[in-house]
């Protein structure tokens, strides 16, 4: 009579059972894990096109635009948010500004978009200061059409723990990314 191989009904089970304990053990580090490298791929990718941006509007000589993604719009491509429905963790809108000074939807022709940005994690959170910052626009000169410094912040929310990132924007133009410790939402 030859030796049956493979496993009995208990062992399997006790098997299922460590898995299952180092699974929930596991869980919370992976969910930080994963927020950790979602954060570091949303500041990057906003870095980016603020740097995209500038060098635009330098070699457009045209003003250049990034305004936060408007949420389910009925257009047919991707349009700035204003009100309720703006908001950068909806992504954004890089696009060519030919009437910067005018009102309306934004952008008012789908040729003139350069880039888009995706919508990120919905536990991270972007906070603009100064507060009234509805836009980023770069002159043809490559300076900010702000007076003052923009900061777009990338916090988690509810984790005063958690560090952020920040993209700085000057008058001048120079864009800087760096850590943000202390951000909370």
């Amino acid at each position: 009579m030859s030796a049956q191989r493979g496993f009995t009904l208990l062992e399997l089970m006790i098997v299922v059972a460590i898995a299952a304990v180092l699974m929930a053990l596991a869980g919370p580090g992976l969910r930080s894990f994963f927020l950790s490298g979602a954060r570091g791929d949303a500041a990057a990718a906003l870095y980016g096109a603020m740097v995209q941006a500038r060098a635009e509007a330098i070699s457009r000589n045209n003003t250049v635009t990034l305004c936060p993604r408007a949420a389910g719009t009925s257009a047919s491509y991707p349009q700035c948010g204003s009100g309720s429905t703006a908001s950068w963790a909806n992504g954004w809108v890089t696009y060519r500004d030919s009437a910067p000074n005018t009102t309306g939807s934004k952008p008012t022709v789908a040729a003139d978009i350069l880039s888009i940005g995706e919508p990120i994690d919905g536990a991270l959170k972007y906070l603009v200061d100064p507060a009234s910052t509805s836009v980023v626009q770069f002159e043809p000169s490559g300076r900010l059409s702000a007076s003052s410094r923009v900061n777009l912040r990338l916090c988690k929310t509810g984790d005063s723990s958690f560090d952020g990132r920040r993209v700085s924007i000057d008058p001048n133009g120079r864009i800087r990314l760096s850590r943000d410790t202390g951000c909370s939402v």
